[in-house]
């Protein structure tokens, strides 16, 4: 068994895409099937090696490794479709000498009027064949004239073409309705995606092409280039789309969609990898957060809905930050490093075994690894800036401001001091003001770490030690009572 999956490097890792890589790697790993990554680079003014290498990064970052391709090689190369155009020119010269295909001299603007006159009369557009039979004397003519011609596949007429589809089941087409003869090598002499395609499954032995359900009207032309060349077809397997929370196909309106950023913000590949792994299907057991290893034993392509799978951006929300609470201690410490260093902290000097308490306590409160940038002020800053809301509860509450007071005398008179600060300043402070629950609990949060809401006050204060405590009483009596 031979999988592929075939970017093209016109832009960034999609996450649709990278399902589809996510799915073809799972069905091989599952199979002990060879994995194959093609590049479809024939679109030469958008593609580029940049692209292709930060696609390639992207995938190998998800955890996804191939057998062959650009890099690697391998029995069946090259693995760019820009490197194989020998290849395609070959069977394009086949294709003309059996008279399956011929050359096209109609203009754009000929074929724009063609289109036109189609949507006037309110019916889809089919090539009429114009040049199908063109004598030596008119080809010589057009020539003259400078018109490059395109190549175009002769469609069969009324030809059933059946594709047994492993999610979609049995599809039946029929040739008079793909849109008349199709173009397979432009003017500029650039074979196009569909035919080239299936010359490419068929010489690099792909059993099982899985890809989104985009590429299912293009099919029957590519089975009918592969018959046409006498090349074996592959099984197929077709699945549904993406859509957004409004069910509209998933794009940059709905939110994050390229791999890249999800890297940068600060996701886990393997809750990104579970993620995608599960979209359109579910686990017997109901279980949704699984392992590499549990995605390959539990995932089966007859398990997809043939319906489109929602893209929940929260859940994955929630499924990261599940990976970030269950993560080794050490290594998620290193992963927060450069998202901290990011907000203008260093940690040369920082005790590691101290700073892994500060992350293993902060981590609950993360979703994405950015999120640190939240919380680490509170353990890093001698005094915290106090967010909006804090400074506004102190401003606005006079029993805010009475627990500021009540917290700096029991702090002057030494009722609070370095042995009981940790475990009596709540009891002492509310034994002080009589105040309980929300009004005793939020301005004592707020005065001690700035923010109304993170980790929590009796797992922090030992982390903050005495003295900075001390520092934070005393700011915040400076910043909120009349002194």
């Amino acid at each position: 068994m031979r999988v592929r999956f075939a970017p093209s490097p016109t832009g960034y890792l999609h996450v649709g895409n990278a399902r589809t890589a996510v799915l073809n790697y799972l069905v091989a790993q599952k199979n002990k099937a060879t994995y194959v990554l093609r590049v479809e680079d024939t679109d030469m003014e958008r593609s580029s090696r940049q692209s292709e290498q930060s696609i390639m990064d992207d995938l190998r970052w998800l955890g996804i490794t191939w057998d062959e391709g650009p890099v690697e090689g391998g029995d069946y190369g090259p693995y760019r479709q820009s490197e194989r155009f020998d290849i395609y020119s070959e069977y394009t010269q086949r294709l003309l000498a059996e008279g399956k295909a011929y050359h096209c001299y109609c203009s754009q603007e000929e074929l724009d009027q063609l289109r036109q006159q189609a949507d006037r009369e309110k019916r889809p557009f089919v090539y009429p064949g114009n040049c199908r039979n063109l004598s030596d004397k008119q080809k010589q003519q057009f020539q003259s004239e400078g018109r490059k011609p395109t190549v175009r596949f002769l469609v069969p007429d009324d030809e059933t073409i059946t594709v047994n589809d492993h999610i979609k089941g049995t599809i039946t087409f029929n040739s008079q309705h793909i849109g008349g003869d199709f173009i397979i090598v432009r003017s500029d002499g650039v074979p196009i995606y569909n035919y080239i395609v299936i010359i490419d499954d068929a010489l690099m032995k792909i059993t099982h092409v899985i890809r989104g359900e985009d590429h299912l009207p293009n099919t029957p032309k590519q089975v009918l280039v592969a018959k046409a060349l006498g090349l074996p077809l592959p099984e197929y397997a077709h699945m549904p789309l993406l859509l957004g929370p409004d069910r509209a196909k998933l794009s940059k309106r709905h939110g994050i969609t390229s791999v890249a950023v999800y890297r940068d913000e600060g996701y886990l590949p393997e809750a990104l990898m579970n993620f995608l792994g599960i979209l359109g299907w579910a686990t017997e057991s109901g279980d949704e957060v699984l392992s590499p290893d549990e995605l390959v034993q539990q995932f089966e392509l007859s398990n997809l809905a043939k319906s489109s799978a929602l893209f929940d951006f929260q859940k994955l929300r929630w499924m990261n930050a599940i990976y970030i609470r269950d993560y080794a201690l050490d290594a998620i410490t290193d992963l927060f490093i450069p998202y901290i260093e990011k907000a203008g902290y260093s940690l040369e000097q920082v005790d590691r075994k101290w700073f892994e308490s500060v992350i293993d306590l902060v981590r609950g409160n993360c979703e994405v690894l950015s999120d640190i940038h939240k919380h680490i002020s509170i353990f890093l800053d001698q005094v915290p800036e106090p967010e909006e809301e804090a400074k506004a509860l102190f401003e606005g509450d006079e029993d805010a401001r009475t627990i500021v007071s009540a917290a700096l005398k029991l702090l002057k008179n030494g009722t609070l001091h370095q042995d009981n600060f940790v475990s009596d300043t709540i009891a002492l402070i509310k034994e002080e003001t009589s105040l309980k629950g929300k009004k005793l609990f939020l301005p004592i949060r707020a005065m001690l770490t700035g923010r109304l809401h993170g980790p929590e006050l009796d797992r922090s204060l030992p982390l903050i030690g005495f003295d900075i405590f001390s520092q934070r009483i005393e700011d915040a009596a400076s910043r909120y009572l009349n002194q």
